[in-house]
């Protein structure tokens, strides 16, 4: 693995300065990083993973709105990403992240692998932006979007899997070009309030937010709660040899008789008026 090196600035004297807490941007390097990867919390201008190159971080990196590109493997157990523009897994790509953290602005593309159990994604506005878009199929320990106006859009076609906690609020849902799908798998748990939802399914897994609902016009199935049809009271049926059947028998039967009363006498005036 290559790294570029940081040169240390010289104040008066011959001191050495304090190093720099922030990375540089390389070329030609397998990850884009300085010799920092130890420190407790670095700043980053993009981190970048060549092809065929593996790389462990377990870091707590702020990438200032640049990019984390995996196109080799990337093991980061345990490391914080603050302020992501975009997340790309190439399709060699390999992101190893148990129990990580994610703030992702842009967008999450993944037409690799990525592993994160107990892992969190954040859909943030860090980064200026109103939306963040999702491509590719990721299982995802914990997903997160709060904030409140913030848009997610899911590539037609595409599924994002929920293994832990799927916590959702203020936010719209929008499958992009037809229908995505978002899947909280058994087991998991949900948070969901306050959220429009439009062509982005969610019947490969639980009923998403059954007791609220939606706040935009769309298609949004297995989603939200439907109204409880009303249970028609059972017919009770009366024994015809009991009193109360017998009273009901010979009501029915007077009834009878005196429209058929009436029925004759109008008969009878009109036979009358003929002659």
């Amino acid at each position: 693995m290559q790294r570029e090196k940081l040169s240390r600035p010289q104040v008066a004297g011959g001191a050495d300065a304090p190093k720099p807490r922030w990375l540089r941007p390389c070329a030609g390097a397998a990850v884009c990083l300085a010799a920092l990867v130890s420190s407790a919390a670095v700043q980053a201008q993009g981190i970048t993973v060549n092809a065929g190159d593996t790389s462990t971080l377990t870091i707590t990196a702020d990438l200032d709105c640049h990019d984390l590109i995996v196109n080799g493997t990337l093991n980061a157990p345990g490391a914080t990403f603050t302020r992501v523009g975009n997340v790309i897994i190439g399709a060699a790509g390999q992101l190893n992240a148990d129990n990580a953290v994610f703030a992702v602005s842009k967008s999450w593309q993944n037409s690799g692998t990525f592993s994160g159990a107990a892992s969190t994604v954040t859909a943030s506005n860090d980064c200026a932006n109103t939306s963040t878009t999702f491509s590719g199929n990721t299982a995802f320990g914990n997903l997160k979007a709060t904030i409140a106006g913030h848009s997610l859009s899911f590539a037609a076609g595409s599924e994002q899997t929920v293994s832990g906690l799927l916590t959702l609020s203020g936010v719209t849902l929008t499958g992009q070009g037809g229908t995505a799908y978002l899947t909280l798998s058994t087991g998991g748990t949900q948070s969901i309030a306050n959220v429009g939802v439009s062509a982005v399914d969610a019947s490969r897994g639980q009923h998403l937010a059954p007791t609220s609902v939606n706040v935009i016009t769309g298609t949004a199935t297995n989603w939200f709660g439907s109204p409880t049809p009303s249970t028609p009271e059972p017919a009770v049926p009366v024994p015809a040899n009991s009193p109360a059947g017998l009273a009901l028998l010979a009501g029915l039967m007077l009834g009878a008789a005196q429209l058929a009363r009436r029925w004759s006498g109008k008969s009878r005036s009109k036979s009358g008026q003929g002659k």
